[in-house]
């Protein structure tokens, strides 16, 4: 590949793989948008004050739909919030498109500080908290679910949500110090995301803090039509330096 080609490639990655694209969560505070989500995320910061905007620092919907467990082979998901009238019977976990699995990692009764570990082997074979579930995925790609009031599910793909609604916003850290109650505090890594979900059907208050979570080691994996919008974001950007260098 030539170096025009993989300069062309990183820039049309990069500006797909950022957050406030065309594809924006849409927050729906009565004060003002975001609040809410911003209060947690300020809430969790040693300092009182994130360097992380709820507003424009979420990933893009298309690039936060399937994740990867990372090279350690194992992913916690640690419960920061969750501030819902349905906090009791909300559900959360794992959903493998393919197979059309689901696997819960909390119940209604957890709450915050509460965490699970998920591990997916080379067969498929999906472990919680090193027991295995009996259950196989097809691979080491899944979305994230919730369970709103055992009436709805949402998921990380939003094309999967029957009210058509995108109810996550996802966050990665920048390195900055966080403390989770009861754990210590410590970096907030780029390999660690906070999901923050909306479970009202349609989309709610839009306040996204109904439930909020950290997961570590895992990696967004694009949704192949962001792929392919990669693509043809590469394809034009293409003909144009043809065109400039004629």
């Amino acid at each position: 590949m030539g170096k025009m080609n993989k300069k062309l490639m990183g820039i049309a990655a990069a500006a797909m793989l950022a957050s406030g694209s065309s594809w924006a969560v849409s927050f729906g505070d009565v004060a003002t948008d975001g609040v809410a989500i911003q209060s947690v995320l300020d809430s969790i910061a040693t300092d009182g004050v994130n360097n992380v905007n709820a507003t424009t620092d979420y990933l893009s919907d298309g690039n936060d739909s399937y994740w990867s467990v990372g090279g350690s082979g194992g992913s916690i998901s640690t419960i920061v919030v969750e501030l819902a009238g349905f906090a009791n019977t909300n559900t959360f976990g794992i959903y493998d498109k393919v197979t059309a699995q689901h696997i819960q990692l909390f119940a209604g009764a957890n709450d915050a500080g509460d965490q699970a570990l998920v591990s997916i082997l080379a067969d498929g074979s999906v472990y919680v908290n090193f027991a295995d579930t009996g259950i196989d995925f097809a691979g080491n790609k899944f979305a994230y679910y919730l369970n709103a009031n055992g009436q709805n599910l949402f998921y990380s793909d939003t094309d999967l949500n029957a009210d058509g609604v995108d109810h996550m916003a996802a966050y990665q850290g920048v390195g900055e110090e966080i403390e989770i109650a009861p754990f210590a505090a410590g970096p907030w890594g780029a390999n660690e995301y906070i999901l923050a979900w909306e479970d009202l059907y349609g989309g709610g208050d839009r306040d996204f803090v109904d439930f909020v979570v950290l997961v570590e080691s895992v990696t967004p994996v694009p949704a192949p039509a962001t792929l392919a919008l990669i693509g043809l974001g590469l394809i034009g950007m293409g003909f144009r330096a043809r065109r400039k260098a004629a």
